[in-house]
Parts: structure tokens; C-alpha cells; sequence
């Protein structure tokens, strides 16, 4: 009987699989396999979360110079001590990996490495939870309705940052202080209402702050805990934490089709806790007392 072009005899591919070995002939496949290696933090990272980054524990000026251009009367300077390191995740959480862990997004660009946006400050404390339930964390939340209770920011399960632990985490590790996350150049940080061709943009695709940080200035607001108080330099100068209650919830960054003055690292804004918006995203902390 005649071969049919591209079939190989019987004995000449158990001559091959005697040569090189199953392990060689599936090579091709172990590389795509080796995507998610034992160690499940891994996968988890690149396909439900986004990296995490230790951010020391510090003092700092929150707020912003009387000088600064954009400046708003609610960025009133004051020293804030942070007591307690903690991680955050490096870039906003992606479509990708929201999808991942929640089976869907309702987000109005499209696209696997591009922020998650028109998600509600309901959605992202549900999304926190649930990546804590799966990588056997405590939840942080107890969720009951419109009802959301923070046990302490000791919980070691994932959450939102708070206010002042953003706009820390935003700051350079070292002084001097930028305008925005990383420079005080904004298109080298940040997709705004000039450079963004009135879409997000996939996440790190902008210079790391200088903590290796991505997208704090730009690309989509973020939802951070805190109700918002505009005086927020009488809260206390240790772990501040807004108040129990209030109309708004406080969103941090800017987003891609805003100014470069609503980028900068002090800017403070507000929405309805929810309210789902294509300029609004989020990203997580974990503490690490």
C-alpha cells in the first residue's frame, strides 16, 4: 500500500520516540505548561491577580505643595506614619484576570491585559474577598447587602488599599516628592486625556514609579476604602482611615480621558461606592504585619 503523503511508517516513529524520548517529543507542550508550575502562586499571579510589591513602612508628607499647578483645597499637606508594610499589587487588575476569578467583567473596552474598568467599589471589595477565599487567606470583608465591615487593617487576606496607603505607595520611596506616580513628567507615567486615544490602555505599558509600581497616575481612577472627609489632615497622623460613613467613596489616579492635573499623585476625587464607570478600576493591598 502506497504512504500517503505526510505519514510517517510505524517503525520510523518508534524509532524517533526510542532517540529522543516522550519528555523531548512533548517539549513544545511542557513549555506552555511550565506557565503554572507547582508552585500554584505562579498561576495565580499572572492569571487571577497581578504581582505583588512590598511597600516598607514610612512617613510622609500627604497632600500637596501650595505651589503645585492643579492644586485642589481638599490636598491640605500633612505628615501621615504608616505602621505597618504591606504589599500591593503592581498594576490595576486586568479583564484577564478578573474574568479569571469572577467568570466576567462588564468593562466597556475590551481586551485580556487592559485595567478592568465599570467595576463598583461593591465589585472590587467582592473580587478581594474571593481572591483571599482562593488562596486560603482570611476575608477581610464581611459583606451583608449595601453593608461592608473591615474587621482591622491587620487582616492578612487581600483588600483595598486606604487612602493614605495609596497615595504612599504612589510616592517614590525616597524624596524628592513627584507630581506624578514616578515623574513629574506625565506622559512618561501616565495615559491621560492627551496621549490615551480615548481608550485604556494594557496595564504597565507606562515607567514604574520608583517602587515598581504601575498605572498610579492615569489609565483609570482606582477605588481605594475610605469614605471620603475633605479635611482629611484632622483624621489621625497614624493609619488614617476615613470616616465610618459618608455619601462617597474616595478614587485615586485620574483615568484616560482626563487631564494631566487629575494624574498627580495628590489629586483626590469621589464617586458613589455604586456607581460603575468605563474610568474606573481598581487594585488591592495585603497587610504584612
Amino acid at each position: 500500500m502506497r504512504q500517503k503523503p505526510g505519514q510517517w511508517p510505524l517503525w520510523i516513529v518508534l524509532g524517533v520516540l526510542s532517540e529522543v524520548g516522550c519528555d523531548n517529543l512533548w517539549s513544545a507542550f511542557l513549555v506552555e505548561r511550565s506557565f503554572c508550575p507547582a508552585d500554584e502562586a505562579s498561576c495565580l499571579e499572572s492569571e487571577v491577580r497581578p504581582r505583588l510589591v512590598n511597600v516598607p513602612k514610612g512617613t510622609f508628607k500627604m497632600g500637596s505643595p501650595t505651589g503645585e499647578s492643579g492644586r485642589g483645597s481638599n490636598e491640605t499637606e500633612h505628615q501621615v506614619t504608616l505602621t505597618m508594610d504591606f504589599w500591593m499589587a503592581e498594576s490595576e487588575v486586568t479583564q484577564r484576570q478578573y474574568r479569571n476569578l469572577m467568570g466576567g467583567s462588564l468593562s466597556s473596552f475590551q481586551g485580556d491585559g487592559l485595567p478592568v474598568e465599570s467595576v463598583s467599589w461593591f465589585d472590587a471589595v467582592v473580587y478581594c474577598n474571593a481572591l483571599s477565599e482562593k488562596e486560603k487567606l482570611p476575608q477581610c470583608y464581611q459583606i451583608s447587602g449595601a453593608t461592608v465591615l473591615w474587621a482591622d487593617v491587620k487582616c492578612t487576606g487581600y483588600r483595598l488599599p486606604t487612602e493614605a496607603e495609596w497615595e504612599y505607595a504612589a510616592n517614590p520611596a525616597r524624596p524628592p516628592r513627584t507630581v506624578y506616580a514616578g515623574s513629574d513628567v506625565v506622559n512618561e507615567v501616565a495615559w491621560y486625556y492627551a496621549n490615551s486615544g480615548s481608550t485604556t490602555h494594557a496595564v504597565k505599558t507606562k515607567t514604574a514609579n520608583g517602587r515598581g509600581l504601575y498605572d498610579l497616575s492615569g489609565n483609570v481612577w482606582e477605588w481605594v476604602w475610605d469614605w471620603y472627609q475633605s479635611n482629611y489632615e484632622a483624621l489621625p497622623s497614624t493609619d488614617p482611615i476615613g470616616p465610618s460613613t459618608s455619601g462617597s467613596r474616595v478614587i485615586r489616579g485620574g483615568s484616560w480621558d482626563l487631564t494631566a492635573s487629575l494624574a498627580r499623585v495628590a489629586q483626590r476625587d469621589v464617586a458613589a461606592p455604586t456607581i460603575r464607570y468605563d474610568r474606573l478600576g481598581f487594585r488591592f493591598v495585603r497587610s504584612n504585619p
